[in-house]
This record gives C-alpha cells, sequence and structure tokens, in this order.
C-alpha cells in the first residue's frame, strides 16, 4: 500500500493559550508493518485508528489496536507501535499538552491503567477528521481551532460518561475544587460541602480519578502555579496566596517535591522544553 499523508504543524501553540497547546497533528495512511520507536514523547500523543489494525507496545505491555479505536500516548514513557502487516492501520494523530490536558484526559477515561479509548458510535472520528482537514481553512483563527478541539473532547466525554457513570460525588467534588482552590480549603471542607464523610470521599476518588481528594487539590494547585510562573509577573508570594497555599515556604516545599526545582528558578530556567520546528517523527 502506497503511504499517504496530511501533517498540520500548529506553529506557534502559545497563541492558544496555556490551558489547551497543540503542537502538531495529521493524517496518515500507513505502509505494511511501517514501525515508530521506541521514542519517549515530550508531549501527549493521540492516535484515532480509522481504519486498519496495528500494535502498541508501552512498558513491556502489547496492546491490540483496532478501527475506531484511540491509543494515548503520555509525557515520559517508551512507546513504539507498528502498523499489521496484513491490514495496516490509518489514523489521524494530535499532539497536545497544557495545564488542564490532564485533566481533560481523565474526563474523557483515560488514566495511566487506561490508554485506550473506543468509539463506537464514530460521531467522536468525525468530528476529529473535521479538525484536521479543515486546518487549513481555519489557521488564522486560533478560537475556531480550539472550539473544535474542544468539540472533540466533549464528544468524547459524552460517550465515555454515557458507558461509565461517574459518580454525582465526584464531580461535584472537582467543580468545588475549581471554585475554591484559592481559599485554602482543605479535603475537609469539600467533604463537609457534599455532606459525605472524608474516609468515603477518600474512596470514590480512589476508584474513579485513581488518586486520593488530597493530591488531585495540590496537583491542580500546582499546575496553575506552574501555568502563572509561565504567564505572569506576580510574584511568588502573590502566586502561592491565589493558588492557595497557606504561606511561601509550603508553597516552595510542595513546588520542589514534584519539579525538582524551586518556583523562582523554574521561572527563570523553564523546565519547558523548546517546540521543535522542523516536522517531527510519529
Amino acid at each position: 500500500m502506497e503511504k499517504r499523508e496530511i501533517f498540520v504543524d500548529f506553529n506557534n501553540p502559545s497563541n492558544l493559550g496555556h490551558a489547551l497547546n497543540l503542537y502538531y497533528g495529521g493524517w496518515e495512511v500507513c505502509c505494511a508493518g511501517h514501525k515508530f520507536g521506541p521514542a519517549v514523547r515530550q508531549h501527549y500523543l493521540l492516535h484515532y485508528v480509522t481504519a486498519g489494525k496495528g500494535r502498541l507496545w508501552i512498558n513491556n505491555k502489547c496492546y491490540e489496536i483496532n478501527q475506531n479505536t484511540i491509543f494515548l500516548i503520555v509525557p515520559g514513557v517508551v512507546a513504539t507501535y507498528q502498523a499489521d502487516r496484513e491490514n495496516p492501520w490509518e489514523y489521524c494523530w494530535i499532539c497536545i499538552d497544557g495545564y488542564e490536558v490532564e485533566t481533560i484526559l481523565n474526563n474523557c477515561g483515560f488514566s495511566k491503567e487506561n490508554i485506550l479509548f473506543y468509539d463506537k458510535s464514530g460521531v467522536v472520528q468525525e468530528v476529529l477528521l473535521k479538525f484536521i482537514f479543515s486546518f487549513e481553512k481555519n489557521k488564522h483563527n486560533e478560537y475556531k481551532l480550539l472550539s473544535q478541539l474542544y468539540d472533540f473532547f466533549a464528544q468524547m466525554k459524552k460517550l465515555w460518561k454515557k458507558d461509565n457513570i461517574k459518580s454525582i460525588y465526584v464531580e461535584k467534588a472537582i467543580d468545588f475544587i475549581y471554585k475554591n482552590f484559592g481559599d485554602g480549603i482543605s479535603v475537609n471542607d469539600i467533604a463537609a460541602y457534599l455532606k459525605i464523610d472524608r474516609t468515603y470521599l477518600y474512596r470514590l476518588f480512589k476508584k474513579e480519578c485513581g488518586i486520593s481528594p488530597q493530591k488531585y487539590l495540590l496537583d491542580f494547585r500546582l499546575k496553575t502555579a506552574v501555568n502563572k510562573l509561565e504567564s505572569s509577573d506576580k510574584s511568588i508570594a502573590e502566586i502561592a496566596e491565589y493558588c492557595g497555599f497557606s504561606d511561601i515556604s509550603a508553597f516552595c516545599h510542595q513546588f520542589k517535591k514534584v519539579y525538582n526545582d524551586t518556583p523562582l528558578n523554574y521561572r527563570r530556567y523553564p523546565q519547558r522544553v523548546a517546540i521543535e520546528k522542523n516536522k517531527p517523527d510519529r
């Protein structure tokens, strides 16, 4: 089979906001046995298999990937994938990042344990194809691009929630965190708001999000802090207060535990890897 592809380079993702950044994407018909990897990605990479099949290897585990399946490759893991020799796949793919991406992907059913999404209806495929093939027309309108990309995730979340009804308590807890994280709230405050026991809230979060409510709250505060360090001139103390930390020393301690650096050094020497200007390997 002849290899055919469309490549989309989003050039300057900073124009699209820090919450959800687009780097590149495209559509490709792979040759039989076409293989990429092993390689480590710098950003989140989503492939939607529109036809054919192939295999994905991550952490010594092999996944059989068929049509109408999305597979996720997260930053920092070694991944290899290969088209089937008899029925090679074709797929759409996008590379994304941003401080909201992990939350978005979790809300669509992805986690460390689950890197596959099944689009039985084909609705998600339709939205993604529309996004890829209309890029040239809309490339100068970042709001249109973002609206189409958010629609892609909206359709995924809708389909996933239909098959996996999430606890109303977790939904309300996350909403409470989003609205009040800067007010110094604790897990006790969240449980009191929901009128449930803290232990029960912990079990729900572990089951449905894979982490404790305490870690979810801390992670959200730190991701927000990173965004403020990168995109604002606020002082470290102001950012600590804005993100709901009790004092600057507590903020610096937690920040260093996660990012292996102080907030001040992170601002001076951002740990983000520069985006390659040349066409990347896929």
